[in-house]
């Protein structure tokens, strides 16, 4: 493998191989833990669509840790209203899969959105989450689904405790609950400014919330809510709701694309958007549980 030193054009005027490293290639998450422990230094290898960005960036692994055959990892079930996806999972795959679509319709209506042709086919579920990047967009969407990750030492975390949790950690799947879920929907029409993700549940008490995740290719990604008292989607009133979460952004999202202000602005108009699509959507019954 070869990494471009400053190049340019479609053949790079000067190349520098990389140097040797270590590859392992395990078979169980037994044997992932087993290197790691062996071999603590060791870079863990998904699709490596962002390992090759690292490279480039001036990484330098001793050893690689290649998860593309570990059983179990590429599953993707939806059983006792859990959606679960294994970190392997390809953006391809997921977007494609009959079973996200049916479990839900939204994730695989964002999923078929991001990224590019090649790194589709390449980039995982697991490898979006791990890379810690704001740009990539699983985070906020994986967040408005208040969606639970699996690491492999028991734990369990949820889409914002990526940013302080150990970079070593090995993710082995993702849980969404879809009992409780009405709907979810994405709005990336200003990315890379703004970007929102929205899930719609229901309380014990029959009433919706809204939960939503703003972000931006140059932010981590904020987490908004909002309770109401309405029981069906179409009575949300969109415009005080959207109000509601737009004001919770801190003045940190502000950045040089644009203001706090005009941050939360754009959230407004976009929650506003997802508010009055799910009204309108017929992928599901509201009293339709999502099993």
């Amino acid at each position: 493998m070869r990494a471009t030193v400053d190049g340019s054009g479609i053949v790079a005027q000067s190349q520098s191989a990389l140097a040797p490293f270590r590859l392992y290639r395990p078979e169980s998450i037994a044997e992932v833990k087993a290197v790691l422990a062996a071999d603590p230094e060791a870079v863990l290898a998904a699709g490596c669509s962002d390992l090759v960005a690292r490279i480039r960036e001036g990484c330098a692994p001793g050893a690689l840790v290649s998860l593309r055959k570990v059983a179990g990892l590429t599953a993707i079930t939806h059983d006792g209203g859990v959606l679960r996806l294994g970190s392997m999972v390809t953006h391809h795959k997921g977007a494609t899969s009959a079973t996200v679509a049916a479990a839900i319709p939204g994730l695989a209506a964002a999923w078929s959105r991001i990224a590019t042709v090649r790194i589709r086919y390449t980039g995982t579920v697991g490898g979006n989450l791990m890379a810690r990047r704001y740009r990539y967009e699983m985070p906020l969407i994986l967040g408005a689904l208040d969606a639970q990750l699996s690491i492999s030492d028991r734990r369990t975390l949820v889409p914002g405790d990526l940013w302080t949790d150990d970079t070593t950690a090995l993710l082995t799947g993702i849980g969404v609950s879809t009992v409780d879920l009405v709907w979810f929907g994405y709005e990336r029409s200003m990315r890379p400014t703004t970007t929102v993700a929205m899930a719609i549940r229901r309380g014990a008490d029959a009433a919706l919330s809204v939960h939503a995740t703003a972000g931006s290719e140059y932010r981590k990604g904020v987490s908004l809510r909002a309770d109401t008292a309405a029981t069906s989607v179409a009575d949300i009133d969109a415009v005080s709701t959207a109000a509601v979460l737009a004001a919770q952004l801190p003045d940190g999202v502000a950045d040089y694309t644009g203001s706090a202000e005009y941050r939360r602005h754009l959230v407004a108009v976009l929650t506003r958007r997802l508010l009055r699509e799910a009204a309108t959507a017929t992928h599901h019954r509201e009293d339709e549980p999502h099993v």
